[in-house]
């Protein structure tokens, strides 16, 4: 019986050369950090909502009192449980800051590292909607930030194939909202990549060590 291959890993990387080799993917631009921050202020609104879906549709709670740098810090109790039913894990925390600049902070590198590397963007994200379209919305913000990796050895070579973009399905179903947000013209250069697979995923081939 052959064995399946691991699932697509969740990883954050803020270095500004990785997203500009995806800007030339798609072909949109990387700009400026203002023009960026000014697209992640637009979704704010977007962002709460789901924030609020957590919490009134999936148990998650507001942390209080919350980090004035944060655009909100919820928490929930580890859906993992062991045989006498204690979580198996500690809760698991989501945050998302009020500035996109944040994100490429030397000082706050691992924080971002340690959400999105955690259980909530590796398998809850799969569970529960809000975070998924989450994660969708960071990456059409900030392509090439959070990208979904699975990682294959055949021979003596490691396949690496990321993911850099959502689906088409996806932006189309919320297609007026990402236009309020980035606009006519980036939108549909963002459907046409999202639309075109060898554009939307990368491959990466190393030889193995």
């Amino acid at each position: 019986m052959q064995t399946p291959p691991p699932p697509a890993k969740v990883c954050f990387s803020s270095d500004v050369r990785n997203m500009d080799a995806w800007a030339k993917r798609t072909g949109i631009p990387l700009t400026t950090a203002e023009a960026l921050g000014t697209n992640y202020a637009r979704a704010h609104r977007w962002l709460m909502s789901l924030k609020e879906q957590l919490v009134r549709e999936h148990g998650w709670k507001d942390v209080v009192p919350g980090d004035p740098r944060m655009l909100f810090t919820v928490e929930c109790e580890s859906p993992w449980r062991g045989p006498g039913g204690l979580p198996l894990s500690p809760k698991l925390r989501l945050q998302l800051p009020t500035n996109a600049t944040s994100f490429f902070s030397p000082e706050r590198r691992v924080q971002w590292q340690m959400v999105f590397h955690s259980d909530i963007f590796a398998t809850q994200r799969k569970l529960v909607a809000p975070l998924s379209d989450m994660l969708n919305i960071i990456q059409c913000l900030l392509t090439g930030m959070v990208v979904l990796m699975h990682e294959e050895q055949v021979a003596q070579s490691v396949y690496r194939t990321s993911r850099g973009l959502p689906s088409a399905e996806w932006v189309n179903i919320n297609q007026q909202t990402l236009i309020n947000i980035f606009g006519r013209a980036q939108f549909n250069q963002l459907w046409r990549a999202c639309n075109d697979q060898t554009i939307a995923y990368k491959l990466d081939v190393e030889p193995r060590r």
